[in-house]
């Protein structure tokens, strides 16, 4: 099956813009899918969201007169016609309302509800699974004694009860009998409000199935009991016989019906195929009247002799309940072993007058008086018959025209749906490209500024880290230059001019000896002395410690000017000069000259004793 919704690559999926969408909802009620439409009204599968359960919703819309707007409120097509819309609604609530009052009614569709909304009305009645009697005959051509008994008389009793409560149904053929598992029948599809719509405004065409609607239903005669008895009579006439009866019309003029009563199929009791017959009498008068009077004919199970003389008269008919079809297992032995079939069709007239009120008393033998009748009336009909298809061909001009209106009113609606989605197509088309754009802008955008933010990031980060980097070096290696003025208290502490605070150089200890101070001030002191001196360690209690290079004692002016490659390391030179011992951790150089000053016997070291000096850098 095709999914209307998702249709195959291809392929133009199917859209109703006239019925109500799935998910849409009527009160309570859920719309699920369309389970019928035609043109007095949608039928759709609903869920009661209340209860949770599915349900049948019959929706009012004659097309002829109305038409849906905005996808749901309905309309009537024009001024002149809402006044025939609103009755046939109407109509169609008194229906809905007097069905849903026939609880537990034999064979009859269950009503649930019915509510007015959407400016239409619509009938909520019983969701049922099954095949239709149409369906069944179209497969097996057929039904059994058994299988007829079983739908008979149930569609009898609610049929009664209908027609107790003031409505027909007016439609009964095979498919509107719905069948279950079991074979139990279930009428469905009412049609009183649409009956009374095509009697009251031309714009309505008259819609029946020939072979099963009664000749009263194709004028404008009275209808009653006896239209529904002709429409279920037709359809048990079918089921049996396996085919439908000549349409009314025609047998007005030219009856060419086949009574079941001369066909005499096998295995049915002779009083149901009677009873069949007479409720086919193509005048409604000669039909039984009510259900109550059609039982006891259809409820015979024995034939008559063949020289009967029937009194027919205003006698009480015994009631007649629910009796078999079937062939009884035994007959009367004064019943002959073959009947007339003009007697069976004497007999139900005999038996429609007794139960009905007597419309008219005869003793009948032979042919049938009726059919005599009808043949001798054939010549008065012919005008009718004029006059008949003078009213059905202004009907099918009538239905032509309506069927044209619709096709252009398609087209029209199809062609403005297909300009609307072109348009709506190409309207996204541009939006997409638009957006395209659009975000392809702000990417570009984006991008740039992102570009940007990570240079200047970068930037920043670089410049920071050049900061960190100067800052560092300079908390690492301050820088102290200037005059050297003299040694402090040792001649590992230097004073610059001006400068209270003292220099401390790194990578010799103290020798707190004055004679070597005094020739340390001697040697180097002599001259005024340019200084410039690096920090590069600290002491445990916090006091840098510099490495400084001094300008030569043969140095030119100006002394500040001197580049370092021109300048001695002092504490290497105090060291090499014998004036000051290397710390044990000073560099490889301090050592070597302290070995070369010590092996020169120079100064400090003509003093120290080699056991002593051992001593220093071993503790």
């Amino acid at each position: 099956m095709t999914d209307p919704v998702n249709p195959p690559p291809g392929e133009v999926p199917e859209v109703d813009y006239v019925a109500l969408r799935p998910g849409q909802t009527i009160g309570r009620y859920e719309i699920v899918s369309v389970l019928g439409q035609g043109g007095f009204g949608i039928t759709y599968r609903a869920r009661d969201i209340q209860l949770g359960r599915e349900v049948a919703i019959k929706e009012y819309l004659p097309s002829a007169l109305a038409v849906r707007q905005d996808g749901a409120t309905v309309l009537p097509r024009t001024t002149k016609m809402a006044d025939d819309f609103g009755w046939g609604r109407d109509r169609f609530v008194t229906e809905g309302r007097t069905l849903a009052t026939l609880h537990r009614v034999p064979a009859i569709v269950h009503v649930f509800d019915f509510l007015e909304a959407n400016g239409t009305a619509y009938i909520v009645m019983e969701l049922l699974n099954g095949e239709t009697l149409e369906d069944r005959l179209k497969r097996q051509g057929t039904l059994t004694p058994d299988e007829v008994d079983r739908i008979l008389w149930p569609l009898l009793d609610g049929l009664e009860q209908v027609h107790g409560a003031g409505f027909l149904h007016r439609d009964i053929k095979p498919a509107n009998i719905l069948l279950n598992a079991a074979g139990d029948p279930t009428l469905i599809d009412f049609g009183a409000a649409r009956e009374a719509m095509v009697g009251r405004t031309s714009a309505m065409t008259a819609i029946f199935t020939p072979g099963y609607a009664a000749a009263e239903q194709m004028t404008s005669a009275k209808q009653g009991p006896w239209t529904d008895i002709y429409g279920l009579a037709a359809t048990l006439y079918h089921a049996i016989a396996g085919r439908t009866p000549p349409s009314a019309f025609d047998r007005m003029l030219d009856d060419g019906y086949e009574p079941l009563a001369r066909l005499m199929p096998k295995g049915f009791a002779p009083g149901l195929l009677a009873g069949i017959d007479a409720g086919l009498a193509v005048a409604a008068r000669d039909r039984p009247q009510s259900i109550a009077g059609w039982r006891p004919i259809l409820g015979m199970t024995a034939a008559p002799a063949a020289d009967a003389t029937l009194l027919i008269g205003k006698t009480e008919a015994p009631a007649v309940g629910r009796q078999s079809v079937l062939t009884p297992a035994t007959v009367s032995a004064a019943a002959p072993a073959r009947f007339r079939t003009g007697l069976w069709i004497a007999l139900a007239v005999v038996a429609i007058a007794a139960l009905g009120g007597g419309y008219y008393a005869t003793a009948m033998r032979g042919p049938d008086p009726e059919m005599a009748k009808a043949r001798a009336a054939a010549e008065a009909a012919e005008e009718e018959k004029r006059k008949f298809q003078e009213e059905a061909q202004k009907l099918r001009a009538e239905k032509e025209a309506a069927e044209q209106r619709k096709a252009e009113e398609d087209a029209k609606l199809k062609a403005e749906q297909e300009a609307r989605q072109k348009a709506e197509a190409e309207a996204a088309a541009k939006r997409q490209i638009e957006e395209a754009t659009r975000r392809k802008i702000e990417a570009e955008l984006a991008e740039k500024r992102r570009a940007e933010e990570e240079a200047q990031q970068k930037i920043a980060a670089e410049e920071a880290a050049k900061r960190k980097a100067e800052e560092d070096a300079r908390k690492a290696a301050e820088l102290v230059a200037g005059q050297f003025d003299h040694f402090g208290r040792t001649l590992m502490l230097l004073t610059l001019r001006n400068n209270p605070a003292e220099i401390r150089l790194q990578g010799v200890d103290i020798v707190d000896e004055p004679g070597l101070r005094q020739a340390g001030v001697n040697a180097l002191a002599a001259k005024p002395r340019n200084l410039r001196c690096r920090q590069t360690d600290r002491l445990t209690d916090g006091t840098p410690l510099y490495r400084c290079l001094v300008s030569k004692l043969d140095a030119k002016e100006p002394l500040a000017d001197i580049p370092d490659s021109d300048r001695v390391d002092l504490a290497l030179a105090l060291v090499r000069g014998g004036l000051v011992l290397a710390s044990c951790d000073a560099p490889r150089a301090y050592a070597d000259a302290e070995d070369e000053a010590r092996g020169k016997n120079l100064n400090l070291w003509s003093m120290m004793k080699p056991a002593e000096y051992r001593r220093r850098c071993t503790r």
